[in-house]
């Protein structure tokens, strides 16, 4: 990386404060920077109580835009975190500026696939028959893909994920190493003693804008589709069962599982390790702290926090106990005082 100030000013549609020309050679933390590296503060006082910063260049928010002198320069920007994620993507593009179009020799492609000509194919990935590859798609090395599946245009694919047949990943997702897309649902009939498997010929469908964490697996649906709106964003490590839906913008956080047939509405947050059972419908705006169990509907605008493993009956009594707390602990304090608890006890 090399830009000049002025350069990032541009990219970031800021004011500059002192020397436009000086070159910046890296970004670090602000607790790191140094006199060639580029960092940012969300307010100015961060700058203020530590005069001894040497930085090469600071993004800082306009709103708290003073009269004051820097020993370096100072970009203003409305959002300096945003600001500052605009130049990671420029580093971002750089770094990747070594992937060109094209099929390595070590791949292996169906005849009957498609691909984009702007497409990049790694070594040693694989292309089904009748899949497809949109423009500008990235699959590092050792993607499977599998029959009749869909790369949307601008999506980038990390080493070593498979996507099975009949996944349809949409435009400008990013797929991390290890994800596995269109594993089986966990489908099974009791017959008698023995558990048969429900073979699951479903599918799976990605919108477009979606990111997906690393060894994260969603499974196809039994029939149907297994879906995930755009724009949502899911961690590391996270477990999306057969049929569920996810609408749009959701965040899904490391090691939370959402069982089968599942509907998550739009603009939910699911923290980490929480569970949420299967059929449950949790609606629009709805926040499930972590390691929050989730057994019935949850109406938008939730908040949802807790969870504690009992036997069931024990467990719904102790719930039905503690919703009558508050007038409990309301008798407890009046019969102190009728019976003047509090001041035998001071004498």
């Amino acid at each position: 990386m090399k830009f000049s100030c002025n350069k990032i000013a541009e990219l970031c549609s800021g004011e500059i404060q002192g020397d436009k020309d000086k070159e910046i050679i890296s970004i670090k933390p602000i607790e790191d920077v140094d006199e060639n590296s580029l960092s940012y503060v969300q307010t100015l006082e961060i700058l203020e109580k530590n005069k001894e910063i040497k930085a090469g260049c600071i993004l800082a928010p306009e709103k708290d835009k003073k009269n004051i002198s820097f020993s370096f320069p100072i970009i203003w920007v409305k959002n300096p975190k945003a600001a500052f994620a605009k130049i990671l993507a420029e580093m971002e593009k750089e770094k990747f500026s070594n992937i060109k179009p094209g099929i390595s020799p070590k791949a292996e492609i169906s005849p009957s696939a498609i691909i984009s000509p702007s497409a990049h194919i790694g070594p040693f990935c694989f292309i089904g028959d009748k899949a497809k590859v949109e423009e500008n798609v990235v699959l590092l090395s050792g993607v499977h893909v599998a029959e009749r599946s869909v790369i949307g245009k601008n999506s980038k694919i990390y080493s070593n994920v498979t996507v099975r047949e009949d996944c349809f990943i949409g435009e400008n997702c990013i797929i991390h190493a290890g994800c596995v897309l269109g594993s089986d649902g966990y489908g099974y009939i009791q017959d008698s003693s023995i558990h048969k498997k429900v073979p699951q010929i479903g599918g799976v469908r990605i919108g477009n804008n979606v990111e997906i964490g690393a060894n994260t697996c969603i499974d196809r649906a039994t029939i149907g589709f297994t879906e995930i709106g755009d724009g949502s964003k899911l961690d590391n490590l996270v477990h999306i069962a057969h049929n569920v839906k996810i609408g749009k913008n959701c965040l899904i956080i490391a090691q939370a599982g959402i069982a089968g047939s599942s509907r998550i509405g739009d603009n939910v947050i699911i923290a980490g390790q929480a569970g949420i059972s299967d059929h449950v419908v949790i609606g629009d705006n709805s926040i499930i702290m972590a390691k929050t169990g989730v057994i019935g509907k949850v109406p938008s605008g939730s908040v949802l926090f807790g969870y504690l493993g009992r036997p069931r009956g024990e467990y719904m009594r102790i719930e039905a106990l503690l919703s009558k707390l508050p007038d409990l602990f309301s008798f407890y304090k009046k019969a102190r005082k009728i019976l003047n608890l509090d001041e035998k006890n001071d004498k």
